[in-house]
């Protein structure tokens, strides 16, 4: 967890500097465990974000704005009843603990000045924000816990004392015989010691001692070796909290934020790094893009399950199709006991037998054949029912191939949609995945208003543009609204289509500009299709490729969906990656 004591310390600083003396002008809940605090200082209105989530507790100045509810939650009411209006006077940490009090002055409905603190605890699923009084009498909390649900209770008028699991020590404040006796008799690495016996040391700050230290030895009984952690300690606190010697830095790692700290972290030298001028800069970014990817992960797991449903149901309703066509098989058999039962009926006469044995004239030898009959019916009505049921096998025959032609056509739209899904890499290439299954009828939109329509269309995404090695621009579609816009708007006659062959993915383009198109062109937009498909990480795969003028799409066809002739084919190794190729931004 990134947001320990220490960033907690250096964040005080910041939080100090930009709100103290400020006056609390607004406040919003936007979600269950959340509080926004709007305060007004010099001129500017600063956001504060206080949120209380087990995943992801954390604080700090932003300007981003969210969504919040028509009807203000209980906790927020509350908020505003007491500080709205009030002036920040301090804001304080509890030792090294993720603990900040912040401090304001209200005024009482008589007008007496009065003291109320807001705490805030950074403990994980333990979160919590307390708004208490003067005298640390609970008006209200934003998790309240019972007396039978926790030995400290989180009730209006408990009194508000520390977690009881604060029982570590003060990394400032210990000396070198207490951090000596942490390694006695503990067969722990060195960073689970520090995190285990010292308030507010993430891991990650404990690994940077150890790794500043230069210990490498597993053995840790050497007092020497001691002493270099416990100087390395001392000597990174004092630079950060007591000197306020920081630099902000966010740590990425293939587009996707992995962590940030105060400082440069030697212990992840090896993953791209971002710098800021403030650490309320680094936060609001590490936090902004931790919630849009959990907002990314979260959708595509939601269009993934709606896919994966209709591809089940869509294969259970062929299943059951192939087997209505497999019963037609009798059909002509029945056709041809009515036949036979009509061309000998009045050789048989009346009959009591299940079965009735006439000649066969379909045969070559005119040999005899038993058909079997309902005695109940007279042989005219076994007649007309084995041709209602040669009828009825027909038609059902007829119908469930002209269904299976369907499904195969929607089998094909929810397999190039599920391809487009897996290489997906922003939010806005799964709403238009979405809107695609919205407008096919796989998505309920009834729920849908104005202004999230709204914003899809705000949030529609580019294709994928490339550069060939040659200089010719490669495009590639991201969705299929996009593959029929690169194919059948965009691109002219004279550009070059490629498409997985018999594979679900994405149209790519060469724009030709009638240049002739080199080879080393062809292979890499033949690499692309490969990659954005099915077959992706694949070897031997196939790839069509033809001039546009000789792709078409047949009417009242899903999107994404073309039918091509004059092609060649291009048999390629799907790359792992798509690092080496010139993407344009």
């Amino acid at each position: 967890m990134p947001f320990d004591g220490v960033v907690l310390s250096a964040l005080k600083k910041e939080l100090i500097s930009e709100l103290v003396d400020g006056k609390v002008e607004r406040i919003y809940q936007p979600n269950q465990f959340e509080v926004n605090l709007y305060i007004y200082k010099l001129g500017k209105i600063k956001k504060l974000i206080i949120s209380a989530n087990p995943s992801l507790p954390r604080i700090y100045i932003t300007e981003r704005q969210k969504k919040n509810p028509e009807v203000a939650p209980n906790f927020c009411m509350i908020l505003r009843k007491n500080l709205l209006g009030a002036r920040l006077i301090g804001i304080y940490q509890e030792g090294l603990e993720r603990i900040l009090k912040i401090e304001f002055e209200t005024k009482s409905e008589l007008g007496d000045t009065e003291v109320k603190y807001l705490i805030f605890e950074l403990m994980g699923r333990h979160s919590n924000i307390f708004l208490v009084d003067s005298n640390y009498k609970i008006i209200d909390a934003i998790k309240r816990l019972s007396f039978e649900d926790s030995p400290r209770p989180i009730l209006p008028g408990v009194k508000y004392t520390l977690p009881p699991v604060l029982t570590k020590k003060n990394p400032i404040e210990v000396s070198f015989d207490e951090f000596v006796s942490f390694f006695k008799s503990s067969n722990k690495s060195p960073e689970n010691i520090l995190t285990d016996n010292l308030s507010g040391i993430s891991k990650q700050f404990a690994n940077e001692v150890i790794l500043r230290a230069q210990v490498f030895e597993k053995s840790l009984e050497n007092p020497d070796i001691i002493k270099r952690i416990f100087d390395s300690l001392k000597e990174l606190l004092y630079c950060i909290v007591e000197k306020g010697e920081i630099l902000p830095t966010l740590y990425t790692e293939k587009g996707n934020v992995v962590d940030f700290y105060v400082i440069d972290l030697k212990c992840f030298s090896s993953f791209p790094k971002k710098h800021f001028s403030s650490l309320n800069l680094c936060i609001d970014e590490y936090y902004f893009k931790k919630e849009q990817y959990t907002v990314f992960i979260e959708k595509r797991q939601y269009l993934q399950k709606v896919i994966e449903q209709n591809i089940k149901k869509l294969s259970q309703k062929y299943e059951q199709n192939i087997q209505k066509i497999q019963e037609a098989e009798n059909a002509d058999l029945y056709r041809k006991y009515g036949d036979l039962i009509l061309a000998n009926l009045y050789q048989i006469g009346k009959t009591n037998d299940d079965f009735v044995e006439v000649i066969d004239y379909y045969s070559e030898d005119l040999s005899t054949i038993k058909i079997p009959l309902e005695k109940d019916k007279d042989l005219k009505q076994n007649a007309e029912r084995y041709y209602k049921l040669y009828n009825k096998l027909k038609k059902a025959e007829e119908y469930a191939k002209a269904e299976i032609a369907e499904i195969e056509r929607e089998l094909e739209f929810l397999q190039s949609l599920e391809a487009l899904l897996e290489k997906s890499q922003e939010i806005e290439d799964l709403l238009s995945i979405e809107e695609e299954l919205e407008k096919e009828g796989y998505i309920n939109t009834q729920a849908e208003n104005a202004g999230q329509q709204k914003k899809k269309e705000n949030q529609k995404s580019k294709p994928h543009h490339f550069i060939s090695s040659d200089g010719f621009d490669i495009y590639v579609g991201r969705n299929n609204l996009q593959n029929d816009f690169l194919t059948l708007r965009f691109a002219s006659s004279h550009d070059i289509w490629l498409h997985t062959q018999k594979i679900p993915g994405s149209h790519v383009i060469i724009r030709t500009n009638n240049k002739e198109v080199p080879q080393t062109t062809l292979i890499e937009a033949a690499l692309l299709a490969s990659y954005f498909s099915k077959a992706k990480h694949s070897t031997k795969v196939p790839v069509d490729y033809t001039f546009v003028k000789y792709v078409k799409k047949p009417p009242k066809t899903k999107p994404g969906f073309v039918i091509y002739d004059n092609f060649k084919t291009i048999i390629v190794d799907s790359p792992e990656n798509i690092d080496n190729f010139n993407k344009v931004e």
